[in-house]
């Protein structure tokens, strides 16, 4: 279980990150990155560490749409898969234990389009639809399996932040909050 002030610290980091997202720019990639906790001078100190998966992971030509790259979110459960492989464990697990850190949560920051689709609409069309926008998002699942998130659309000044520390019934069907709780049972694990 995690304590509140870790719980405080996680979402406070993804924050700052989506800041840093939001000064960058639109149209990045996005960025897997795992939580650790560095205990320094009694208080816990969170380190992000965005080297688990290389750059160019998301950038994985999709056989059925020639000219574009995979999902994210499936891209994010081959990856899961991936580390669960022998050939992974060692190197996982030297990664995670790197100068005695202990991981509290795996996150992602992407961008992807939010809202309801209009009936007739196939994936790849131009969205013309007023209820559709871009976000930013920065979610992250923590050991203790609660979730964070922070969201912006594009042209919005600020973000939303939202943490539920139990998953909500709406969390199993989201394929990036799946793909997530997958990797924080990997990396938990060992």
């Amino acid at each position: 279980m995690l304590s509140p002030f870790t719980r405080a610290a996680i979402t406070a980091t993804l924050v700052s990150i989506e800041q840093a997202g939001h000064r960058e720019g639109w149209d990045c990639p996005p960025v897997l990155f795992a939580l650790f906790d560095h205990p320094a001078a009694g208080e816990p100190l969170l380190q992000v560490d965005d080297t688990l998966a290389e750059p160019g992971l998301w950038t994985v030509p999709d056989p059925a749409r020639p000219g574009q790259n995979l999902p994210t979110a499936v891209v994010l459960h081959r990856f899961a898969a991936d580390l669960c492989a022998g050939a992974a464990q060692h190197w996982l697990r030297q990664w995670l234990r790197r100068d005695g850190r202990t991981c509290v949560g795996v996150g992602l920051l992407f961008e992807a389009w939010a809202g309801l689709v209009d009936a007739g609409y196939h994936h790849g069309d131009l969205a013309t639809s007023s209820t559709r926008r871009e976000v930013r998002v920065v979610a992250a699942v923590d050991a203790g399996g609660g979730l964070h998130r922070v969201i912006r659309g594009r042209g919005a000044q600020r973000p939303a932040v939202a943490v539920w520390p139990e998953p909500p019934a709406w969390a199993g069907t989201r394929r990036i909050i799946t793909g997530l709780r997958r990797l924080v049972q990997v990396t938990t694990s060992h």
